[in-house]
This record gives structure tokens, C-alpha cells and sequence, in this order.
């Protein structure tokens, strides 16, 4: 398997698109799983970082100015030109060298459906991820670790088909950040204060808050301070880190939940290390550096997860300091937010994500539903599907409006099931049977982000287990000769080819059931 990552970092947008993308990288790298990054050569870019880490990149020929700043607003679609965002397509096919990886993975903001249509032919699978819920996507899963109360914020921007791994039960976490931790210790005094704010902080909030503590009356025995190697404050933060009493200054560290662990308070930004810091149980007072990061940061200020006191351009030393003086003076405040924050996000969501990617779902996990009529959308997207068109009988495209007229019908025949099989997921695909005079006739596909993991006879026996509660049958199912993959699943289940010479260029199955005898069957009409 070989997965291809298309992700930015430069001066103006930060790290965390690319370093979550090699934390998912280093666990797909486990698995035994190929990777390469493509990346833009922006200012400031991390791609000597990425090929540090063992992983082969194809930088992007295409120059972007230095003055390139992605967009992080939760209203705006980015401001790449469509010129912009078909040269970095073109490229990005040409970096592919015919390869088609199992995944293309996005973690974009400037990255839209437009680009993603333009990408489908050339790779099987797409992944985004995303957290600002603005802008329409054609992929087959969608990762937002962010938390929301808003559940249901990308239901009109991908189709139904789309599996969404949503919440910090899916966070990207470093390897270091998998290991349990104790709990917050009783009586303590909070003294040991951690400051982080991104590798880039091109506000210089971590500048701002150590002016914040030099005239802060407040008792502490020890201040650590990271930056990234692209802050461009370097120089002002080292002379401030110097005034102060007992800190140190560390940048670009490998390590840097050791500091956080020792650390009783932190100060610091949002994104991807909110959850670093919620999963080992470090308190926290957030101060919000981009757009997109405050409807998930003040939900979780509401349900106090952690201390939010505003956004970059309104936050100032004495905002700061007296959030800090309040939040040592209330220890059970920061206790009962330590312990909630380690509940809320799971230790292995890197792993998870990389395995969803590289084996699917847990078979363990499916079952069985009667499919409703606010499945018709979905079954649309599946029967459109391209894989799904090719091996029918009749492969144009179906219309949505033809499409809902034969659903409806199907749910109000007796002589219909329509079955949807679900995973802990999402709806992974369907099973159809259609009853006539002695016999049924059976029909399948599997949603594009499950295929190519086994799941085809699991599916089947699932549903033909379903149907053994209505009594003894017979199932019968053509498939296009062309189609060895149902052929093989059909055969795997226990179905049995007969001849048929009714139809040219068909394998047609078998498969008979009595309710104290399993025989072998064949399946496969496809709409």
C-alpha cells in the first residue's frame, strides 16, 4: 500500500498542517504502509524536517510568492486562484508518476472539491483533513479532530457516502503522547508553567505573555518556553526568556511532552496542541490565534475543558495575568479539567486513523439495518459510483429524479429488501434482494473507502444471514465475467455457478438455504 500526502507549511500558515500529517504518516509507516509528501517549496516550509524523518518528498515546482498566506478563516474559502489551484493540480499529477496510491491524503485549507475532481482519476482513494467546515469536498473520509457541539456542520458540503471521523477520539497525537499518564496530583501547588504557542506564532503571543509574567505576582518555580524553528521572534523571546526568573528556552524540540508533563499550568494556542496537552491532563489557558480555532475552543471553554480568555489580536499582558493568577488560585478548577480533558481525547487516534486507512473497519463491528427512505440519497451516490457503473448491465448514470421514484418503490414492495450494512464507521455498502416466484435475486456494492479490505463476503454473510429469519430460499445472481472480485466473494460465501445461456458475458450463481441445510449459491444482479 502506498499513500501520498499534499500539505503546506510555511512562515504565514504554520507547522500543524504538516506535522499532523507525519504523526498519521509515522503510524501508516508501521503498518507497513508507503509514504510521500508533496509540498510547495513555501518560505519557511518543513520539508528538510519531513525527509529527516525518513519520509520521501516531491516538492511542487510551482513558485508561490513569499507573500503566499493561506487563509484561516472559518467564512472564506481560501484565496488560491483557480490558475493557482489547476498548476498545483497539474503538478501534483505529474509528482504522482502514474503511481496511483491507494490514498491521496489533503490537509489543505486552499484545497477544494474543485481540485480534489481534478485529482480522482489518478488515485483510488481520497482523505481530507479539515477543521474548518467551509467549502465542499470530494473525497471518501473526512477527519476533523476538532470538538463541536455542532455535530452536523459538513452534512451539506460532502455526500452521504462519505465516512466522517469526527472529535479528539481521532486526534493525530505523536507517539510520545500515547503513553498514560497519572493523575493530577492532589494538594499540589501549581508552580512549574509551560508556554507554547505553535512552531511559527508570527503574533508573538509567547512574547507577549512573558511580559505578561515579568510584572505577574505570582509564585512559580520554573517557566519553559518552546518555539519553532520558523518563529521569527526568536531573538526578542530569548532576551525576554533571559530577564526572566528560572526559564528556559527550547525550540524545535523532539520531546515536548517531557516538559509538558512536569508542567502544572500551561499557556498556550489552539489547534493540534490543545489535545496534546488535554490527553496527558495538563490544564490549560488558550488564547485562540486563528479563526477557525474558536468555535472549537470556546465549546470547550463552555464545557470547561480548558481556560479560554480571547483571540490574538485582543489579548494582552494583564488578560493574561490575571488569568493566570485566578486559575492557581482555584487547584480544583484545574483538576477537574485535567481529568475531564484525559477522558476526552483517546491516547491512540493516530493509530486508529492509519488503521481505518490501511486494513478498514473492524469486521467485528458490522450489522445489519432495513435501509429507510432517508437512505435514497446515499443509495444514489453508491449506484453512480464509476467502479459500481462499469460492472452493471446497464452502466449510464441514474438520475436523482428516476433514482428516488425506484427507491420509494423498492421500500413499498413486499417482494424488496433493501439492506444497509454498517460498521462502527459509518454505512459501509447494500445488500438487495428481490423476490420472485421461487426464488431471490441478489444484488451488492461496497462503498469506494471500504473496498480493497475483504469486507465483500463478510457483507454477504451478514446479509444472508438477515434473510434466513423469513425461512428457507433460493438466490440467484448474474455477474458480468469481467468482475472477478464478485465472483470471487460469491464463491467465498458458498455460492455456486450454473450454467446460464440466457445472457451473453455472465457468470450466474447460486445458492440455496433450508432451515436445517446451508447449500451453495451464486449472486450478483447489479441495477
Amino acid at each position: 500500500m502506498i499513500v501520498y500526502f499534499r500539505t503546506d507549511a510555511s512562515s504565514y500558515i504554520g507547522s500543524g498542517h504538516v506535522m499532523r500529517c507525519i504523526t498519521l504518516a509515522e503510524e501508516l509507516n508501521n503498518l507497513g504502509v508507503s509514504v510521500v509528501f508533496i509540498t510547495l517549496n513555501c518560505q519557511g516550509n518543513l520539508n528538510q524536517y519531513i525527509r529527516n524523518k525518513g519520509f520521501k518528498i516531491s516538492p511542487i515546482s510551482t513558485t508561490i510568492p513569499d507573500n503566499f498566506k493561506e487563509t484561516n478563516n472559518s467564512k472564506n474559502t481560501g484565496i488560491w486562484s483557480n490558475e493557482q489551484l489547476n498548476k498545483d493540480a497539474e503538478e501534483t499529477i505529474r509528482l504522482l508518476n502514474k503511481e496511483k496510491p491507494n490514498w491521496l491524503v489533503i490537509d489543505h485549507y486552499s484545497i477544494d472539491i474543485t481540485w480534489e475532481n481534478r485529482l480522482r482519476p489518478y488515485v483510488e482513494k481520497i482523505m481530507v483533513i479539515d477543521d474548518l467546515a467551509n467549502r465542499q469536498h470530494s473525497c471518501d473520509l473526512l477527519l476533523d479532530q476538532n470538538y463541536t457541539h455542532n455535530r452536523n456542520r459538513y452534512s451539506h458540503l460532502l455526500n452521504p457516502s462519505v465516512t466522517k471521523l469526527l472529535g479528539p477520539q481521532y486526534a493525530l497525537l505523536r507517539k510520545e503522547f500515547t503513553v498514560d499518564q497519572s493523575e493530577f496530583e492532589k494538594n499540589k501547588l501549581i508552580e512549574n508553567i509551560f508556554i507554547f504557542f505553535g512552531g511559527s506564532d508570527p503574533g508573538n503571543l509567547t512574547g507577549i505573555t512573558l511580559k505578561a509574567l515579568t510584572y505577574c505576582k505570582i509564585n512559580y518555580s520554573n517557566i519553559d518556553v518552546v518555539i519553532g524553528s520558523s518563529n521569527c521572534h526568536k531573538k526578542e523571546v530569548t532576551s525576554l526568556v533571559e530577564k526572566l526568573h528560572k526559564a528556559t528556552l527550547y525550540e524545535q524540540v523532539d520531546n515536548i511532552s517531557d516538559l509538558m508533563r512536569k508542567a502544572d499550568i500551561s499557556l498556550g494556542a489552539g489547534g493540534t496542541s490543545t489535545w496534546e496537552r488535554m490527553v496527558i491532563g495538563l490544564p490549560s489557558i488558550v488564547v485562540t490565534i486563528a479563526d477557525n480555532q474558536v468555535p472549537s475552543i470556546k465549546d470547550l471553554d463552555k464545557d470547561n475543558y480548558l481556560i479560554w480568555i480571547g483571540n490574538a489580536n485582543r489579548v494582552s499582558k494583564s488578560i493574561i495575568c490575571n488569568a493566570l493568577s485566578d486559575a492557581i488560585q482555584n487547584y480544583d478548577d484545574l483538576k477537574e479539567m485535567s481529568q475531564k480533558g484525559k477522558k476526552l481525547v483517546s491516547r491512540l487516534g493516530s493509530r486508529t486513523v492509519a488503521k481505518i486507512l490501511s486494513t478498514g473497519p473492524d469486521k467485528d463491528t458490522l450489522f445489519v439495518r432495513e435501509s429507510v427512505y432517508s437512505d435514497y440519497l446515499l443509495y444514489w451516490y453508491w449506484v453512480n459510483d464509476p467502479a459500481v457503473r462499469n460492472n452493471s448491465f446497464k452502466q449510464q448514470d441514474i438520475a436523482l429524479k428516476d433514482h428516488q421514484v425506484w427507491f420509494e418503490n423498492c421500500l413499498d414492495n413486499p417482494n424488496t429488501i433493501l439492506l444497509v450494512i454498517e460498521s462502527n464507521l459509518s454505512a459501509i455498502g447494500q445488500v438487495r434482494f428481490d423476490y420472485f416466484d421461487s426464488y431471490y435475486t441478489i444484488d451488492y456494492s461496497i462503498s469506494r473507502q471500504f473496498r480493497g479490505f475483504g469486507l465483500g463476503r463478510v457483507v454477504l454473510s451478514r446479509a444472508i444471514d438477515y434473510l434466513k429469519k423469513y425461512g428457507s430460499f433460493t438466490l440467484i445472481g448474474d455477474i458480468k465475467e469481467s468482475n472477478l472480485a464478485s465472483c470471487k466473494v460469491f464463491e467465498q460465501v458458498g455460492f455456486t455457478e450454473i450454467f446460464c445461456k440466457s445472457i451473453k458475458n455472465v457468470r450466474r450463481y447460486k445458492l440455496q438455504y433450508s432451515m436445517n441445510k446451508f447449500t451453495k449459491v451464486k449472486m450478483g444482479k447489479i441495477r
